[in-house]
Order: C-alpha cells, then sequence, then structure tokens
C-alpha cells in the first residue's frame, strides 16, 4: 500500500464504509487482496461484505470469507461463556475481578459477534503475590511474565490474569498509573454488564477508564512489537462511548492523558480515528496531529495485527545485530509520540546490549 495514497486505498475506504453503512459504499476491484488486508488487520468479520449485501466477492474469496465469519461468531459465543463462568469462578473464591478489552470491547459493537477474539484479560482484586498464590496453587506449572499469569483453566481458552492492567516503562509515569489504577479499581470492578447469550452479568471497564487504560495499552505494544488496526477499531468504539459520558468525563480523560504522558500519543491516534476509520470530530477529546498521525498509520499498515507482519520482522531475522539495530531505530522513531517511555526503554536496551556483547 503506498505510503502516499493510502487513504484513498479500496481497503481503507471498505473499512470505513464497514463503520458507516449509510455512508456511499466503495467500488471494489481486488476482493482477495481486501480480504487477505482484514486477515491481516484482524478486522474479517468487521470488513465482511455480506451483511450489506449487493455486490458480493467471487465465489472463492466469498465461502472463505462466509467460513471466518462463522467461526468468528462460534468463538465470540464461547468467549462470552467463559468470561462469566471464570468471574463466577473468582467470585466465589473471594476474588473481585474485571474482564479487561476483549468481550467488554465486542459489546459496543453494532454486531459484537463480528469482532475478532482471542483470550480472556482479567483484572483481579489482588497483590501480585496473592494471585500468584492463587493461580499457583490450582497450576503449579503455570506460565509467568512481567504482565500477567496465564491460568489455565479452559481448555479451548487461554486466560491472562493481571493484578494490574498495565504496567508503563517511566518509573515516575508508572507510579502516577497505578495510583490512577488504585484510585479507578472500585468503580470497574462495580460496573457490569450482560453479554450476548449469557445469563449472568460481569464486570468490564467504564468508557472514561478505556480511553485512558487502551490509549495505554497501545503505546505498549507500539514499543513492544507493533499495533493493527483492530484495536484502533476497538478504541473507535470506545470513543464514542466516551461522549455520552459527558463533559466531567471527557475532562478527566484529557488530565489523566497529560498526566501519564500519553497526550501526545492521543493526538496521533485521533488522526488514524478521523482520516482512516471516519470517526467524526464530535467524538475527538483532542485535536488530530496528522504528522504524528501518518507515522502511526505507516506502522499500522505495515505490521497488522500487534506487528505480526511488519517488514521489521524480516530484518530482524538476519541476526542479533540486526535485531538491536532494528529496536533502537524504532525507539528513535517513536520518541516524538511517547518522549519518557521511549528515552527509558532506550536506555533499557543499551544497558542490555552492552551487558551481552560488551562485558
Amino acid at each position: 500500500m503506498e505510503k502516499t495514497d493510502f487513504l484513498q486505498d479500496e481497503r481503507i475506504l471498505w473499512l470505513k464504509f464497514a463503520l458507516h453503512p449509510t455512508s456511499p459504499r466503495p467500488e471494489i476491484r481486488d476482493w482477495a487482496g481486501l480480504y487477505k488486508f482484514t486477515r491481516k488487520q484482524a478486522l474479517t468479520g468487521v470488513c465482511s461484505p455480506i451483511p450489506f449485501g449487493g455486490e458480493l466477492p467471487p465465489k472463492e474469496v466469498l465461502l472463505e470469507w462466509y467460513a471466518t465469519e462463522s467461526a468468528i461468531r462460534a468463538r465470540n459465543a464461547v468467549l462470552n461463556r467463559r468470561a462469566v463462568e471464570l468471574t463466577e469462578r473468582l467470585r466465589a473464591d473471594g476474588m473481585t475481578c474485571c474482564i479487561l478489552k476483549g468481550q467488554g470491547n465486542a459489546r459496543l459493537y453494532p454486531d459484537p459477534a463480528l469482532r475478532a477474539s482471542g483470550d480472556i484479560d482479567v483484572w483481579a482484586d489482588a497483590d501480585e503475590e496473592t494471585l500468584r498464590e492463587y493461580v499457583k496453587k490450582q497450576f503449579p506449572d503455570a506460565v509467568e511474565s512481567s504482565k500477567h499469569i496465564k491460568f489455565p483453566i479452559f481448555e479451548d481458552t487461554p486466560v491472562d490474569m493481571h493484578d494490574t492492567p498495565l504496567k508503563l516503562f517511566h518509573p515516575g509515569l508508572n507510579r502516577r498509573l497505578q495510583q490512577w489504577l488504585e484510585e479507578n479499581k472500585a468503580a470497574q470492578m462495580a460496573h457490569t454488564v450482560r453479554l450476548a447469550g449469557t445469563d449472568a452479568d460481569i464486570a468490564v471497564p467504564t468508557a472514561a477508564f478505556n480511553a485512558v487504560y487502551q490509549l495505554g495499552h497501545i503505546l505498549i505494544h507500539l514499543i513492544d512489537e507493533g499495533i493493527g488496526l483492530r484495536q484502533f477499531v476497538d478504541y473507535f468504539y470506545v470513543l464514542r462511548e466516551l461522549k455520552g459520558a459527558g463533559a466531567e468525563q471527557l475532562e478527566a480523560v484529557r488530565r489523566s492523558w497529560r498526566r501519564l504522558g500519553l497526550l501526545r500519543l492521543a493526538r496521533a491516534v485521533m488522526w488514524v480515528e478521523q482520516e482512516m476509520l471516519g470517526l467524526e470530530e464530535e467524538f475527538l477529546p483532542v485535536p488530530p496531529d496528522k504528522r504524528m498521525g501518518r507515522v502511526l498509520a505507516d506502522i499500522i499498515l505495515d505490521g497488522g495485527n500487534f506487528g505480526r507482519y511488519s517488514s521489521r520482522q524480516q530484518f530482524r531475522k538476519r541476526g542479533s545485530a540486526a535485531k538491536a539495530a532494528d529496536g533502537f531505530w524504532h525507539l528513535v522513531r517513536l520518541a516524538a509520540l511517547f518522549p519518557g517511555e521511549a528515552f527509558i526503554h532506550f536506555c533499557r536496551k543499551c544497558r542490555a546490549f552492552f551487558d551481552k556483547y560488551i562485558n
């Protein structure tokens, strides 16, 4: 996709149409290319032409698209049930929790069953050691990382347990973030919804919380691996929901972005939301930044969902020196979006490089 004209590319135009089905329908010349693009960006269900009627893809593409859409619908039905079962199990064990992203985001879509879903992330009201003991008592071999611990209670659905939903690299900003999370925890654990096909409520975050938390989640994935359009479609619906929360909540979100060093990134994200996804200006809490938005768009279109298809991945396969060089250049490129986070992560990479190759 050419950088100079990607906003007029039929794949982007179709995505905007799928998000605004009352707008003029674009002409699609390459249905196979569109399908491949939606797979890369984990948007096959959202962009499915089947619900819109009119011209349909060639038979071979249509059949594959229909099969993928059916699989997405079936997967969401499973995840809805598992989210309820997980919540009830944790409650029975005396642990309050909140389901992050995933099914909570899906409920905001016009057809929640068409959002591509994967695992379940759950924020438990417990400190790190308590949560670890709880999981390890049941599953001694549970895999741990700095972000979460796996909770393999379902054979068909991975579960990641979090004592905190998000951590930033910058120590000062992370302290502010953890304070903000603690201040807002009770409200998220008490904000309940009913998912389609289930018979019990689960807790999911509020729109104001998601506007801050999911922007931070985008930041972390930008630094670590990459980010795709699915996360921005999620955020598209988060921003629409946020508009209904009122002026006071909007101002609180803007204050949190500034305090957590996320305001520059927020403005770049607003450009992507407006220009690539067609989000109306009334839903933008801050003005878009075109220059940084285009930098962000290049990364999104190159890498796809979580950066899995990025040209960076091919370059990094050339060896450890290429991997290190790519990591340093990537952070330099992103420094204007979040200077504090990029600088701290850059310093960590430098230290790791010297410890490995110099000392």
